[in-house]
């Protein structure tokens, strides 16, 4: 008697990965943006002394705090495999990371670093993952 062999879909581990890393990235950024709308300016500087950006942290930190939530959506809508979700979570990843191009120059860069990093990972495996065709024999 020949037992049932389970499909595994290509790309499911990508799906997978990057809904997960979605929910962590959404969820370090509500964390980033509630903590720069606790503050009320900041001077940043960049690398070299003639780059200097003077702006609203608060401001900055409702654009990240809304991406968080979004990027929240889109990583449940992932692993819940709604067909709208991968293009969504790659738009949503996508601005995450223009988001943190303005706090990346800020007092904690490596942070800025780490989720946009994750966040291109995302972009990554839904990008790689391919929608849901299959081949056949």
């Amino acid at each position: 008697m020949a037992q049932p062999v389970a499909t595994v879909e290509r790309g499911e581990g990508w799906l997978l990965y990057s809904s997960i890393i979605l929910l962590i990235v959404g969820t370090l950024n509500l964390f980033q943006g509630f903590a720069l709308i606790a503050k009320d300016e900041i001077v940043v500087t960049g690398s070299d002394a003639s780059t200097v950006v003077i702006g609203d942290v608060s401001a900055w930190g409702w654009v990240i705090l809304i991406v968080g939530m979004l990027e929240i959506a889109a990583g449940f809508g992932v692993l819940a495999r709604q067909p709208w979700a991968r293009w969504f979570a790659i738009v949503v990843a996508s601005l995450a990371v223009i988001a943190q191009f303005p706090v990346f120059f800020g007092p904690h860069p490596l942070w800025s670093f780490t989720v946009m990093l994750l966040a291109i990972f995302v972009i990554y495996g839904l990008a790689t993952y391919g929608g849901r065709e299959t081949a056949r024999a």
